[in-house]
């Protein structure tokens, strides 16, 4: 069975894209968070048997907003306290108690990550014990797994373009296998921005094509910089 986890933030005003807030706005930027996810969890339920959407904080108010979001193949689940390591490896530790099988997380900063990355996770994990979606910062869009992680996100320099490096040095360590991907990018800047709004308007040559994000499009297209 594959599951696959999105790490989703409840989209309040103030709390998510504060790097791209500074050029947009808070309420820009909290429009755009949500719409990101909104495409996200729209078709990541078809990517797989099981989708879990993680997310932070708790409240009821978090889960009035998500839950109209879920497919019928789709649970909401509250992050635990903690850094990002130990949210990440919670997230594989459950998955690994409930017999799932593979497990891939993605964050939801990569509105548009191709289904076909998502796709090669799932497959690659026949025969690699971790797999990693490489983010162009230096960090990672994906990864993924099908056991417990022990202790392989102890110790990470997270939000680092050291973070992937440190990531592969772990899993050396524990003589894991381990595959990288294809690159793909996250939305952090306004730069950032203009490539997600060029790639879902222009034709994109070769086999891995960036996901359709309708409601993200229609953000942007409002955005006067746009």
């Amino acid at each position: 069975m594959n599951t696959l986890g999105i790490f989703a933030k409840h989209p309040e005003r103030g709390t998510v894209k504060t790097r791209l807030a500074a050029a947009i706005g808070n309420s820009s930027a909290a429009e755009l968070y949500a719409a990101f996810v909104r495409d996200l969890t729209k078709r990541c339920g078809t990517l797989t048997d099981v989708l879990c959407v993680a997310v932070t904080p708790e409240s009821e108010a978090a889960r009035n907003w998500f839950t109209p979001l879920l497919s019928t193949n789709a649970a909401l689940e509250f992050q635990p306290g903690g850094d990002l390591g130990e949210r990440i490896g919670w997230f594989f530790e459950s998955r690994a108690g409930r017999g799932s099988g593979r497990s891939v997380l993605i964050g939801s900063d990569s509105p548009d990550l191709p289904d076909e990355l998502i796709r090669q996770a799932f497959a690659e994990l026949d025969t690699h014990d971790v797999v990693l979606g490489p983010a162009t910062d230096g960090g990672f869009v994906l990864v993924g797994m099908k056991q417990p992680p022990g202790t392989l996100f102890d110790g990470i320099r997270w939000s680092q373009p050291t973070t992937l490096f440190d990531l592969l040095r772990a899993a050396a360590r524990q003589h894991l296998s381990t595959v990288l991907l294809q690159p793909w990018y996250d939305i952090d800047t306004i730069e950032n921005l203009g490539t997600l709004r060029a790639l879902q308007h222009g034709e994109v040559a070769g086999n891995l094509q960036p996901a359709k994000c309708p409601r993200t499009a229609e953000v942007l297209s409002g955005l006067s910089m746009f």
